[in-house]
């Protein structure tokens, strides 16, 4: 149906993939549809692609053609917890706690709410928090519904590793966080990471890996930021 429309248009091709998460990347998109490959620490643009999506595409539309900032956006918000689920038009800046409310409220006594998915997404604990240019949904699940298991060690099963669509090696950049060796994670491009959080899940041993990759990117960006001045 989508390419029947597009014909109209002969500058637009629609390319249908599977559904393979994290396809949706940009860097795994540009790989899947046009078969480019980003070099490492370079961006899309160096392989002459730019990446945007719809709510972005159609911003830029209503920026050019209308002189309309960027004020509002569409959001989803949805989850066990959630009594109304919803697609919402919401201007940046309005706090959770009135998007909760024009969903008819939460069914649980305890939930987590996180801004995005549910693999990338970050969790808040503060009703007062805003929508964000960024924020793209709303997800509200009861507690009971989250995986709470004690981290233990690294049993070196490999799983992480298997799943890395960056062909990363998320244990070994754990091990490095851990032990402080900050100058490692460069060599272990830790930079290349998506966060998509295919590892964290993945991993028998619930080690929080996404979690300490952010917090070696953040270690790695103040010492550059130190070094600079």
């Amino acid at each position: 149906v989508l390419n029947e429309k597009a014909k109209a248009y002969p500058q637009v091709k629609v390319v249908v993939l599977r559904t393979k998460y994290p396809q949706g990347e940009e860097k795994q998109l540009i790989r899947a549809v046009l078969k480019r490959v980003v070099p490492k620490g370079r961006l899309p643009l160096d392989v002459g692609v730019v990446v945007d999506n719809v709510q972005t595409v159609l911003a830029i539309y209503e920026a050019v053609l209308f002189n309309k900032p960027l004020y509002e956006r569409i959001i989803t918000v949805t989850g066990e917890a959630i009594k109304e689920p919803k697609n919402l038009r919401i201007r940046i800046g309005t706090p959770l706690h009135h998007i909760i409310k024009e969903c008819g409220g939460i069914t649980s006594d305890e939930v987590e709410i996180i801004f995005g998915g549910p693999m990338m997404g970050t969790a808040v604990d503060n009703l007062e928090v805003p929508i964000l240019a960024g924020t793209s949904g709303v997800l509200v699940l009861p507690k009971r519904k989250i995986d709470l298991q004690t981290e233990s060690p690294c049993i070196r099963c490999g799983r992480c590793v298997e799943v890395c669509p960056m062909r990363l090696l998320p244990t070994e950049i754990n091990k490095a966080v851990e032990n402080k060796q900050w100058d490692f994670l460069d060599e272990l491009n830790i930079s290349e990471c998506i966060e998509c959080g295919a590892c964290a899940y993945i991993c028998p041993s619930k080690i929080p890996l996404v979690k300490r990759i952010k917090e070696g990117k953040e270690v790695l960006i103040k010492r550059k930021v130190k070094r600079n001045r």
